[in-house]
């Protein structure tokens, strides 16, 4: 129970992974191919290597726009639920203490999972954390006097060395990614369970019309007899210098 619930957290990002490894064991500086009879090999190498990093470039651009979609996703939706918490909660007035602890639980666990959504999806655009490696532009002028075999050999590792931590890179965010997902889909979730609560309140239970009684009831006798000796006495006189007509009401 306890792995499930582990594995549960960190499957949403609560228990993150501390570090990502390297996914390539190799040494790039163990490349040492630059003579002439290898610059067949060596354009071969560089030209596959190329390849695979324009690949890796690729999927990063895969994960940011995915990444780009969960939050305004996420963002849509949390203000929804936010619109209908009054809601839910003045459905849930005459309820039980238990049926309301219940709902306000589901809203804060709703919530927090989205929250967390977002925050798992944020944290691929820190740029300061990742920092993604490329080839060196001085090899231009360090390598201008030597020959070409030795400079496409020097650009070789420097693919090599750029592969590797790509694709760590791109792990670790992809990861956010998926942390990301999981907290929403579980959001999802939690929202559809408190809408089929309130569907189960609106359909079940009827709501008590507002009556009033009262009390110590004051009878009025001879009504008819006082409104017509008190009705009022309505007189139109005509002004003659203005001729307009002037009303004068008398009671």
């Amino acid at each position: 129970m306890i792995t499930k619930i582990k594995n549960l957290l960190l499957s949403i990002g609560i228990n993150s992974i501390k570090e990502h490894p390297e996914p390539f064991l190799y040494n790039y500086k163990d490349y040492d191919l630059n003579q002439i009879s290898d610059s067949d090999k060596i354009i071969e190498h560089r030209n596959f290597l190329k390849s695979v990093l324009e690949d890796e470039n690729n999927r990063l651009g895969f994960i940011e726009n995915k990444t780009s979609q969960i939050i305004s996703q996420t963002s849509i939706v949390f203000s929804l639920v936010g619109l209908f918490v009054p809601i839910i909660m003045d459905r849930f007035e005459d309820a039980s203490l238990f049926l309301k602890v219940s709902i306000i639980f589901l809203l804060i666990i709703t919530f927090s999972l989205y929250l967390l959504s977002i925050t798992n999806a944020l944290k691929n655009f820190d740029i300061k954390k990742f920092r993604y490696p490329y080839s060196n532009p001085a090899n231009v002028l360090d390598f201008k006097e030597k020959s070409i075999e030795q400079f496409n050999s020097e650009l070789v590792r420097d693919y090599l060395f750029c592969i590797n931590k790509c694709v760590q890179i791109n792990n670790e965010k992809a990861t956010n990614l998926l942390h990301s997902y999981k907290a929403f889909k579980l959001g999802n979730f939690s929202t559809g369970i408190i809408v089929m609560c309130v569907c189960s309140m609106l359909l079940f239970t009827k709501k008590e019309e507002s009556s009033f009684t009262i009390k110590n009831s004051i009878e009025i006798k001879n009504l008819d007899s006082l409104l017509k000796r008190n009705r009022p006495i309505i007189i139109i006189q005509k002004d003659t210098l203005n001729k307009e007509k002037v009303i004068e009401v008398k009671k």
